[in-house]
């Protein structure tokens, strides 16, 4: 019997071992969610050639590897800038597609360029003719906003992700823009803009878009529409939840939100093997990694689940998100839609990853912001 209970007693510390390392694994993927560097991830690529219609990309080393992605994407080679279109040939180390050139000089063969779902260039400057920069009170310096006049009393505020940049909004700026609305995209606390640092999914974010709204009062303002993009629309509904400036906001437009980080890990985890077993991980596994994780990082997720209390959702809603999401899956939104479907419209964008709906098909996008905010635009 003694060898018998020696091996069960080994199976037991390994299995012990291997559900602790998973636990804890979990635990590792919040806290990079969380985790949000001060400089933004590479996405170059070089420009073999270009003619009057075509540009032909090559991968670079740490570079973007899918340059036959979406059915529009935006390329900034400083000279100038455009979005390619069409592909023309090619494999996602070296594609040829349709390039529509927006702004600047033509690219030329060995320049190297950004390769963008964004769709835009960083700089506002370079996109919108009438655009300035305004400061917003942050907690504890100013943060920086592009703002662009518009007609009316309802400003447009626009929130971007966690690690994004706040071109990461000109997609829909450039929509409410030209709708005549007054435009205002907002950096945020520990953005990679404004440092990096520990976001904390909206829970203290919140109060700068409250500044930001706070802002578009004192200068005439006497509605808003706020629109946001994955964590973005995290803090976009924790403003609603908490600030009493909430009442001031006319209608919401969301792409790829962040309702629920939980979903998102777990559905991370879904396809999760045990180490050296090959197991499937057990659900609970996750459970317990996610309750690490609040412990480790200080987190509260329970308020942050804005599926779960839908206390926020007081106006008319727009969400847009991709079937494919890797990062936040569509199901949150699908959940939210089911539950409030007197106040949300949801479209659902096939073959669509995470924030890439615009680039799937921007004119369709387009006609679904603007047919929703129609009631508000001057």
């Amino acid at each position: 019997m003694r060898p018998l209970a020696t091996v069960l007693a080994l199976v037991v510390v390994v299995g012990v071992g291997l559900g602790a390392r998973q636990v804890w694994r979990v635990s590792d993927d919040v806290e990079t969610a969380i985790h949000v560097p001060a400089e933004f991830w590479k996405d170059y690529v070089e420009i073999v050639a270009a003619d009057r219609s075509t540009v032909t990309l090559k991968q670079v080393p740490g570079g973007p590897t899918w340059l036959r992605a979406g059915r529009a994407w935006g390329l900034d080679w400083g000279r100038g800038w455009g979005q390619v279109t069409k592909v023309v040939e090619g494999d996602d180390e070296r594609a040829t597609r349709m390039l529509r050139v927006l702004g600047g000089a033509r690219p030329r063969s060995g320049e190297t360029a950004r390769f963008t779902r964004e769709g835009y260039p960083r700089d506002a400057r370079r996109v919108f003719p009438h655009v300035r920069t305004v400061v917003v009170d942050g907690p504890s310096t100013g943060l920086p906003a592009w703002f662009v006049p518009g007609r009316g009393d309802t400003w447009a505020i626009l929130v971007h992700g966690r690690g994004a940049a706040r071109s990461e909004m000109f997609r829909l700026m450039s929509t409410t823009v030209a709708m005549g609305l007054p435009s205002l995209d907002i950096g945020y606390r520990a953005d990679p803009e404004n440092g990096g640092g520990t976001a904390h999914l909206g829970a203290t974010e919140w109060a700068d878009l409250e500044s930001a709204v706070r802002l578009a009062h004192k200068r005439g303002a006497r509605r808003v529409v706020l629109l946001g993009a994955s964590m973005g629309g995290s803090i976009i509904a924790s403003f609603l939840e908490r600030s009493p400036l909430s009442a001031r906001v006319a209608a919401v437009v969301l792409d790829a939100p962040l309702l629920d980080v939980r979903e998102a890990i777990e559905h991370k985890e879904a396809d999760a093997t045990l180490p050296l077993v090959g197991l499937p991980a057990p659900d609970v596994l996750t459970s317990w990694g996610l309750r690490l994780a609040e412990m480790r990082t200080d987190q509260d997720l329970d308020a942050v689940d804005h599926v779960a209390d839908r206390s926020w959702v007081k106006v008319p809603v727009l969400v847009m998100h991709g079937e494919s999401d890797p990062d936040v899956p569509v199901g949150s939104s699908q959940r939210l839609a089911r539950l409030e479907p007197r106040d949300v419209e949801l479209h659902v964008v096939p073959g669509a990853g995470h924030v890439e709906s615009w680039n799937q098909g921007p004119a369709r996008y387009d006609a679904w912001v603007r047919s929703f905010l129609r009631s508000f635009a001057p």
